[in-house]
């Protein structure tokens, strides 16, 4: 007899089916992914989950990391400059020394 063949989406498995998924691919899915068109024609990606009377084909969120534009990523790369003053002069205040405080009293 053959399996029943379902393909669904990671985010719509059960309990029972994330436990199966987790205890196939304890270290990830590198390596395991099949690549298929969907009915729109697009790629979809995917991996195989077995039970004793189904083979599931999980399909894998793609979905594009958000895409930066250049200010946010000068924000992330370089501090502002209001920032940097900040900075700077938290720094002036720790590197002066105490005034009531000399070397000798060490």
């Amino acid at each position: 007899m053959e399996k029943k063949k379902v393909v669904t989406d990671y985010s719509k498995l059960s309990e029972e089916l994330l436990k199966l998924y987790d205890e196939t691919y304890p270290t990830g899915i590198a390596g395991s992914t099949i690549r298929f068109p969907n009915a729109k024609g697009e790629i979809v990606t995917a991996v195989r989950l077995e039970t004793e009377d189904i083979i599931y084909l999980v399909k894998v969120s793609a979905k594009p990391k958000e895409v930066l534009t250049e200010e946010q990523m000068d924000e992330l790369v370089r501090p502002s400059e209001k920032e940097e003053s900040e900075d700077e002069e938290k720094s002036e205040d720790e590197d002066e020394p105490s005034k009531n405080r000399s070397f000798d009293d060490e």
